[in-house]
């Protein structure tokens, strides 16, 4: 059944593909394979329908000529990669669709637009053009006029970018051509304009680039906006309009804000987190507290008919107003308009240059939403995140996408919430549906949704760390992707890199909490520096001083140095500030156990199970210590019951080593060696490398002489956690034993608890 519809058509084709496949059959077929797998990946990505293939060519068709250019661009790129000389047509019209076939005059013109590109080009007809010209991302240049076989009229053929070198070929050439037909004649009249031109062009350079301001304000200097003052007797403008305020200023890279997330920070140190709203009087402090010079304090109010914005500049010491912006609109329609406007007038009066402006603003409209209803129920949905209630969240990101179906902002946010708390492939799908309108955000946003996208969805680790480095180079005072490159880089290995970035993060923000644990955590279990660890939780205490998580970091770091006093110290302090994180609460009764104070351990271990009856590995922990104690038949009951949730894991993981490591272990504590050393061995033939968790069912089977070998093996393939070695109740047998010392001696510094003859190398 024949359809015709108006759709955008791309032809594709890998140059020199037929000599190729009479010389190398063998690469030809592998280079065909992965075009195949280039054009399904990007064509499905794009929301594009692969119509056929034809050889080693490829026809696909698009809703929208924007997604069929971003996706052939995306197609270039890859093809680069991979060494694939590809070159690309799209042309947009009326088509014909007849099963898996298209017809038509479009479909012509995008296959001869295909044949007459060069390699690595895209090729865009005219209507192609119209449809892409005010797209930032996708930059063209125009080709000229050409006549196609079977194409009655001329066609305007427009080059898109996807290739930079190609691109400055391209550009050079054109400049070569105008300076070898440039005439002589034009040069008289020219002077003679000059002398009227040239003024004028002058004051219209100094006023595009220009930059200066007389106010206290430099490049990259930050600002603080409180929340707008509503003065009207509409509630539609008490949660919607500052939101997307701070997001049209936040494009610059000129000016810095202080996020909403921090401001919310601030509220807690300052003893006042029920507070929602950021006035006037609390914003002021904020910014003293920030060392923030300028505050920017919005409002809006109405008179008749007409509603008035105003934004004051405000000295934060003093409190006077530098500057002052005043706009009008005539009715609701226009008041997201308006506020791009203020926008502007701020960022120009602080010193930003006109250029610098055009080049980093996008309206509002587009990169938020038309609709202050559902601007408001985005903005909501931000603060209840921000304050982890996640279920409202949802509730209201949900709201303002049902208010604008293409707002993508809160698609990416719901997305984002999904896949991180309530239902993975439900967020994929929402995130998918951003990434096809991925340009509509702004560059932070955009960069950092396709990290997060590259990271979390497609597990490219690589991709995600690129990602993340662009919108580090665009806005590298913002602290967050600081953070998360140092977080990507630890999960790649590269931990230098990953302290790097984490202490850039804290450099700019102190108070970022979520920085400190990947610094402290990477040099406590990746590159066991115990000194290092302790003077980065000593800075997070002294920073964020209710924060249970420094202490018990400082706590580990103390027991890495053998100070068990002080660990202790340490460990109940985070206690008291927060008993539920029982990880803490484990490593304090471990402390106990290592300063042989068993019934203080077995105190902490109870208290866990009492509070946390699922806790089961509490039991374990209970036996180890009846154990010590010779209470044998305390220590079997609690071994038995740990034994149950074991036997669970088993049950559901049956191919996961440790789990038969942890198993055997279990069964020669019960007295079952033989047992143990059985299911033990099972593990090792379906993982050889799990040194570590070997070492710990040779120790518990009493061969210390293999332990030590295998602790060797660990530590030589970069096992660095020197706290786990020291608490594992199954490495106790080995403490003590000169062997121990001398291995631990050799990969960490222990200066200052092992005497320099026992520095040597391990036997």
């Amino acid at each position: 059944m024949q359809e015709r519809r108006h759709a955008a058509i791309m032809f594709t084709d890998i140059i020199g593909y037929t000599a190729l496949m009479g010389s190398d059959e063998n690469q030809a077929f592998q280079m065909l394979q992965k075009n195949r797998e280039i054009h399904r990946r990007f064509i499905k990505k794009f929301g594009g329908e692969l119509i056929k293939e034809m050889g080693d060519g490829i026809l696909a068709s698009f809703q929208l000529a924007s997604y069929a250019v971003r996706c052939a661009q995306a197609i270039q790129f890859e093809s680069q990669k991979q060494v694939i000389p590809l070159k690309i047509g799209i042309h947009e019209g009326e088509i014909v669709f007849d099963g898996n076939d298209v017809f038509g005059d479009g479909v012509n013109i995008a296959s001869r637009l295909q044949e007459s590109a060069g390699e690595g080009y895209i090729y865009i007809s005219g209507a192609v053009y119209q449809d892409v010209k005010n797209q930032s991302d996708i930059q063209t240049r125009f080709i000229g006029q050409k006549s196609f076989k079977n194409v009655e009229e001329p066609i305007k053929v427009f080059m898109a970018n996807c290739n930079e070198d190609s691109l400055r070929e391209f550009i050079q050439k054109k400049l070569e051509k105008k300076s070898i037909h440039r005439k002589s004649f034009y040069v008289r009249p020219l002077l003679k304009l000059s002398f009227v031109l040239v003024p004028i062009v002058a004051a219209f350079i100094i006023f595009l680039f220009y930059s200066g301001t007389s106010l206290p304000f430099t490049e990259r200097d930050w600002i603080v906006i409180t929340d707008f003052k509503n003065l009207t007797d509409d509630p539609i403008f008490d949660n919607s309009l500052n939101t997307a305020f701070t997001l049209s200023i936040s494009q610059s890279r000129y000016i810095n804000v202080i996020s909403r997330q921090r401001l919310m920070d601030a509220l807690k140190r300052m003893k006042t987190e029920d507070v929602q709203t950021i006035d006037e009087e609390t914003g002021m402090e904020i910014a003293m507290r920030e060392g923030v010079n300028l505050c920017i304090v919005p409002s809006i109010s109405k008179v008749g008919t007409q509603y008035i914005l105003t934004a004051k500049i405000q000295e934060t010491e003093m409190g006077d107003i530098l500057r002052s912006e005043v706009l009008y609109a005539s009715n609701k329609n226009e008041i997201l308009k308006r506020l791009d406007q203020l926008s502007k007038r701020i960022r120009r009066n602080l010193g930003e240059s006109e250029y610098k402006i055009l080049q980093q603003s996008k309206p509002l409209s587009k990169v938020t939403t038309s609709s202050l209803e559902a601007l408001k129920e985005f903005t909501l949905g931000i603060r209840n995140h921000i304050n982890l209630k996640f279920d409202e969240a949802r509730i209201h990101y949900e709201n303002a996408i049902r208010l604008d179906s293409n707002f993508t902002s809160a698609k990416a946010s719901l997305g984002n919430l999904l896949v991180e708390k309530f239902d993975r492939e439900e967020g994929i799908e929402w995130l998918n549906e951003a990434i096809m309108s991925i340009d509509n955000l702004t560059d932070s946003e955009k960069y950092g949704i396709l990290a997060f996208y590259a990271v979390g969805v497609e597990n490219d680790l690589d991709k995600g760390i690129e990602y993340t480095r662009l919108r580090v180079e665009l806005y590298p005072d913002d602290p967050i992707p600081h953070n998360n490159l140092g977080w990507y880089y630890g999960n790649r290995g590269d931990y230098e890199k990953s302290i790097e970035e984490s202490k850039t993060a804290v450099g700019i923000d102190p108070y970022l909490m979520i920085a400190y644990p990947k610094i402290i955590w990477t040099y406590l279990t990746y590159l066991g520096e115990m000194d290092s660890a302790m003077v980065w939780a000593e800075k997070m205490i002294s920073y964020l001083p209710e924060n249970a998580w420094g202490y018990y970091y400082l706590g580990s770091s103390y027991i890495g140095k053998d100070e068990y006093g002080q660990a202790v110290t340490a460990f109940i302090k985070g206690k008291e500030l927060d008993p539920d994180v029982l990880w803490g609460v484990y490593r304090l009764a471990h402390v106990y156990r290592l300063q042989g104070s068993y019934e203080k351990a077995i105190d902490e271990l109870e208290a866990i199970l009492r509070n946390h009856p699922d806790e089961t590995p509490a039991h374990y922990d209970l036996g180890i210590n009846y154990n010590l104690m010779g209470a044998r038949d305390l220590a079997n009951s609690h071994f038995l019951e740990y034994k149950k949730t074991a036997e669970t894991w088993l049950e559901e993981y049956p191919d996961n080593p440790e789990i038969f490591i942890y198993y055997g272990i279990l069964l020669s504590h019960l007295g079952k060696p033989e047992a143990g050393w059985e299911i033990g061995k099972s593990a090792i033939e379906l993982d050889s490398t799990i040194h570590y968790m070997y070492c710990q069912l040779l120790s518990v089977q009493g061969r210390k002489s293999e332990a030590f070998d295998q602790l060797e093996k660990a530590l030589e393939n970069g096992y660095r956690d020197l706290v786990m070695i020291k608490i594992n109740p199954d490495l106790q047998s080995l403490k003590g034993d000169p062997r121990f010392d001398e291995i631990l001696s050799h990969y960490f510094d222990l200066s200052s608890r092992v005497s320099p003859n026992k520095r040597t190398s391990p036997k």
